[in-house]
């Protein structure tokens, strides 16, 4: 199928069919949840804790890079903070996104009905990210999806970039709503999926199908 956006029933019956046998690699942020929103105003809930005041578009450049990359480059921009203190800001900000997403996030319309719809057609669906794998386990319990899907946990030191490079074997779905990521799994002979969303629209996504949430 070219590159375009798929009516819904369409890009599902395509996904499975590519998916039949294989992996499907998941990210979370912005593809099984719309949780970007919830990861901005985070960070404005610790700027106004310290009379610090983000720029309206400030959270634009920083989807899709690790929270460590994101607070040594807002903290170099003037948020009132040491290096030193980015393993404490990591921990204060977990707690205000875990309580968000517990109270109120819900799954995307793709892995509500893609998740369930391919057990019994790919081999295994992993989520790949850079996000807390304790939070999104229990979300995805609480969504009643757990039993679709395994978090992939990266073990300190390592980025999702390595986690992805050897979880991406073909064949494999990709579905991403970042740049690096869809042309990662196309290197690797992946089918991709690009997920368009309201942090997102920078992202060329240029993939096998796209959709949006």
């Amino acid at each position: 199928m070219p590159i375009g956006d798929a009516a819904h029933p369409d890009l599902v019956r395509e996904i499975l069919d590519r998916a039949r046998d294989g992996r499907v690699i998941w990210d979370f942020d912005g593809v099984v949840a719309h949780t970007e929103p919830l990861h901005e105003a985070s960070y404005r809930v610790l700027a106004e804790r310290r009379g610090h005041v983000f720029a309206e578009d400030f959270f634009d450049d920083l989807v899709g890079h690790t929270e460590q990359w994101i607070w040594e480059r807002v903290i170099r921009e003037g948020f009132p903070a040491g290096a030193d203190e980015i393993a404490a800001l990591h921990r204060e900000r977990g707690a205000v996104v875990a309580e968000a997403a517990l109270a109120d996030l819900r799954p995307s319309w793709l892995a509500a009905a893609l998740m369930p719809a391919l057990d019994g057609t790919a081999a295994e669906q992993v989520v790949v990210s850079n996000g807390d794998p304790d939070l999104i386990e229990a979300l995805l319990e609480r969504w009643g999806l757990a039993g679709h899907v395994r978090v992939a946990r990266r073990e300190p030191g390592r980025d999702k970039e390595t986690l992805f490079r050897e979880v991406c074997l073909r064949p494999c779905v990709v579905l991403e709503d970042s740049d690096t990521y869809l042309g990662l799994g196309r290197s690797a002979g992946a089918f991709t999926v690009g997920v368009r969303h309201s942090h997102n629209p920078r992202a060329a996504l240029a993939a096998d199908l796209r959709t949006h949430l």
